[in-house]
């Protein structure tokens, strides 16, 4: 490239499309839009030939090679500039000088302020940490990739021309001696020793730990004060995050912004891994019509029509609008193809589902029908990404300009189904084995580390095959979700992405550019408008075709009709490549941001308009809030050892239900992997999970449980699981073993709706089989065994109101004068089971059930052998009781 000549005196001036003339596009960003450098990019890293450093822009000598160190860190560092080659303006924050050329003002990088101090200054991947000693300042300098002049200094005769990757880039500089660790060897400066690389590295470390903990330390407090202020004013902490962002920034109380936001990042991820963990059989068949019927058809639709406001290219239909309505630049929109338009068009049907899914679990309505569909769709447009991430690779690592990127995209499909392929099936059968293998050791560490491990794994490995993160995230919840342990990875991971997405939420607020915001706001409001209607009105229009109301539809266009997190992903790459100009991107990234803080007004104004339908329409077309599916009112049996299957085989028997369902509707809980593994392939119900745990409970789709039963032996577990299970539902009956007395009367403080003393039971089994034997009658042993059992209810009582805890039960006081032979046989009356239907079967069958189940005695429950043909597996000692 040919170089401009530097002025004898005076700025060079140039309008952007004469600097464009002369600069290459990544030139042009960095050094005209103080645009940013990707690490390790540049070939001035580890060049220390003897030589001047010249601005790219006008030729103007900035550096010496003397002044120039290896910070160990990927970019090149200077700790001194030529005088009078720069100029160093203070920037708002006042943390840091911006470095400009004083002949063409291009951007050169930043000069960090506070002699003696540390502070930070942002780059692509973390904050470095810039530290001055002896009075001179460190110089953090950009470099662009071209062929820039190094100037002799009386080593060689004439001019020499290196090819560099890159002209300066800011970075570490830990200058705390004068001497300098060059290429492998050690070159003597000024005759004084200095750290080594090592050094550097470990205090770089030990000063973006500080700063971290600070902004850590920041974030925590941010969040003890919103989620309980916003809950107070019945507002979303999601909005609270937000704005929290927005003045974090501003006052600069974030030290370590890229770092954070990196951090951040993982909320995605855990948001990402959970959707995968959604994608089983039975949930795609549940959510099949909502996903693939609405969520496909919608993502299209909306990509048609956001691109066709992007269309044609350099021409765009959106910027004729604009510029009519709101006397716009001509160029503010500037999309050079068809192919690039998609992609941005793609980004912007994708709503964003860490502020969606997090308002509808607050809302709890997450198992209606309305929720329902929302899910769906948004699984739907997490498939979609897939696409997305495939072609962001693409464009980014090729300058494809005007050329379509199809060709390179089904060359790199092909390349990548086979490397996902492998991943998928290597990873299904090692996952699975190590799951059971760390479940069996019942460590709740272990298996919490193992859902971290699997998250940080995949999503390295996917990005070792070139695609993103998110996108290993999301295939290790997919090939999660038919094991017998998602359930329980949900609950445990739940935490860590609530926590992350909050600060996610928070750095979401830090990308609004407030100066852009107030001199562009009428076209902000514009497009953030349009965004919201178009979707809103597609969504709206597509709901009747797949069985919504009208109402239904509505709240759902709505809710769904705001930006997602990855178009920033798109509108970055796009801004790299040159696609976007870099105000544009900035307009964009402010639309989807405010987008995204206007979800929750967006859900109640969707309420409030499916509210005004409701009132002007049918009976029939009104929407049902409480359709629930599956298991979401089920009877709930926590620990499925033999006594857990005996009862989940006492509900499935035909004589206990009243409707049309064949027994009742249950769902069983384990901790055991032998026993779900065995109790599944005999058909029972039942998932891999701590089911008393309400964070569970609610992950298998559970909500508002018709009863539960407790089935655990020890005594301080099965209180604790009562006291839990009664905060989280303090409307559903749970049943309890007691092991003693005092233990039922905890039970019953702790919220126990009734409790079984389990030997007092085995007592009275026994004696009324002893009374049978004797030729007593059947219905007279079976009041005697109720009113026994009344008398301790009556004991425990007792023991209760005087706050008195005794092992041993007081001895009945009753005379045979005293059982009414009348009132005996109400109450045996009382006690017959719930009848089948004629269809169902007959008297004689009816009889025979009843008889088999009194004769059930307790030696068969207590049993430790596998019986296949009465459904018991596993050992009682190793069943979760």
């Amino acid at each position: 490239m040919e170089m401009t000549a530097a002025p004898e005196g005076g700025l060079i001036k140039k309008s952007n499309e004469e600097w464009r003339a002369v600069l290459s596009p990544e030139q042009f960003k960095i050094l005209r839009e103080k645009a940013i450098e990707k690490r390790g990019s540049g070939e001035y890293v580890k060049l220390f030939e003897d030589g001047i450093y010249c601005c790219v822009g006008c030729g103007n000598p900035v550096y010496k090679s003397t002044t120039k160190f290896d910070s160990g860190c990927g970019w090149p560092a200077f700790f001194d500039a030529i005088p009078g080659a720069i100029n160093r303006t203070e920037e708002r924050a006042g943390l840091r000088y911006e470095i400009t050329c004083t002949k063409c003002d291009g951007h050169l990088g930043h000069v960090l302020k506070n002699e003696g101090s540390i502070s930070c200054c942002p780059s692509p991947k973390g904050y470095e940490i810039v530290r001055q000693h002896n009075g001179r300042l460190k110089h953090c300098v950009f470099t662009v990739k071209s062929s820039v002049p190094v100037y002799s200094e009386g080593v060689n005769d004439g001019i020499k021309l290196h090819s560099f990757g890159n002209l300066v880039k800011r970075r570490v500089f830990l200058d705390t001696s004068r001497r300098f660790y060059f290429q492998g060897r050690w070159s003597e400066f000024s005759g004084r020793r200095v750290q080594t690389y090592a050094g550097v590295d470990v205090a770089s470390a030990v000063d973006v730990i500080n700063d971290l903990g600070f902004d850590t330390l920041t974030f925590l407090m941010v969040t003890v004060i919103i989620v309980p202020a916003f809950r107070v004013l019945k507002a979303s902490p999601i909005l609270g995050f937000f704005f929290a962002g927005v003045v974090l920034n501003q006052f600069g109380l974030i030290r370590n912004l890229t770092d954070v936001k990196v951090l951040s990042e993982w909320g995605i991820l855990f948001l990402l891994f959970e959707m995968g963990l959604e994608l089983s059989l039975a949930r795609l068949k549940a959510l099949a019509k909502f996903a693939f019927g609405m969520g496909l058809t919608q993502v299209l639709l909306c990509t048609a029509a956001f691109t066709a406001f992007e269309l044609p290219p350099n021409g765009a239909i959106g910027t004729k609008i604009l510029e009519f309505l709101f006397h716009s630049r001509s160029d503010l929109v500037n999309i050079r193809s068809i192919d690039e338009a998609v992609v941005i068009g793609a980004a912007l049907s994708l709503s964003s589902s860490a502020f969606v899914l997090q308002l509808l679990a607050e809302k709890g309505e997450l198992p209606t029908r309305f929720g329902s569909a929302t899910l769906g769709i948004l699984l739907l447009q997490d498939i979609a990404v897939v696409p997305l991430l495939v072609i962001l690779p693409v464009l980014e690592s090729q300058n494809l300009g005007g050329e379509s990127i199809w060709p390179m995209l089904a060359k790199e499909s092909a390349k990548a189904l086979g490397g996902l392929g492998i991943l998928s099936l290597g990873g299904k059968f090692f996952l699975r084995r190590i799951f059971e293998v760390v479940a069996e050791t019942r460590s709740s560490e272990a298996f919490v580390a193992l859902c971290l491990l699997t998250v940080a794994g995949t999503s390295l490995v996917t990005q070792w095959l070139g695609f993103s993160d998110t996108l290993g995230a999301f295939l290790a919840g997919a090939l999660l979700a038919e094991t017998n342990f998602r359930t329980q990875i949900e609950a445990d991971i739940r935490p860590f992405r609530g926590l992350l997405l909050g600060l996610f939420f928070v750095t979401t607020g830090t990308s609004i550019d407030m100066e852009v915001l107030f001199r562009e706001w009428p076209n902000v409001l514009s497009l953030l408008g349009g965004l919201i209607v178009i979707k809103t009105l597609i969504i709206t229009a597509i709901g009747p075709r797949v069985g919504l109301t009208i109402q239904e539809s509505v709240r759902v266009g709505f809710l769904l009709s705001q930006g997602g997190e990855f178009a920033f992903v798109v509108f970055s790459l796009a801004n790299r490549l040159g696609v976007l100009p870099n105000e544009l991107n900035k307009l964009l990234i402010i639309v989807v941001v405010l987008s995204m803080a206007l979800t929750p007004y967006l859900n109640q104004l969707g309420r409030k308009a499916a509210d005004f339908l409701d009132e002007r329409l049918d009976p029939g077309d009104k929407i049902d809030e409480n359709v629930n599916f599956d298991v979401s009112e089920s009877i709930v049996i926590i620990g499925f050892g033999q006594m857990g299957q005996v009862l989940a085989n006492f509900l499935s028997t035909p004589l206990v239900s009243d409707s049309d369902l064949v027994g009742w509707p249950y769902i069983g809980f384990d901790l055991n992997p032998a026993v779900v593994k065995e109790s599944r392939k005999l058909g029972f119900p039942i998932l891999y999970g701590d089911g008393s745990r309400p964070s569970v409970l609610q992950s298998a789709g559970v909500s508002s449980p018709k009863a539960i039963m407790i089935m655990y032996k020890g005594k301080k577990r099965t209180t604790e699981a009562v006291q839990r299970l009664r905060l989280a539902f303090p409307g559903s009956p749970i049943y309890a073993r007691a092991q003693d007395l005092p233990h039922l009367l905890e039970l019953k403080k702790a919220g126990a709706t009734d409790a079984i003393l389990e030997n007092a039971e085995t007592s009275l089994q026994l004696g009324s089989k002893l009374l049978t034997g004797f030729g007593v009658m059947s219905d007279d042993v079976s009041f005697l065994s109720k009113v026994f059992r009344d008398s301790m209810e009556i004991q425990a009582q007792e023991e209760i109101t005087a706050s008195e805890t005794n092992a041993g039960l007081k001895p009945m006081q009753m005379k045979a004068s005293d059982i009414n032979v009348e009132t005996g046989a109400q109450q045996v009356q009382l006690m017959k089971p719930m009848q089948m239907k004629a269809s169902d079967s007959n008297s004689d069958s009816a009889a025979e059930i009843l008889q088999e189940t009194d004769s059930l005695s307790q030696s068969q429950i207590d049993d430790s052998s596998v019986n296949v043909d009465n459904g018991f597996v596993g050992k009682a000692d190793k069943a979760q009781e």
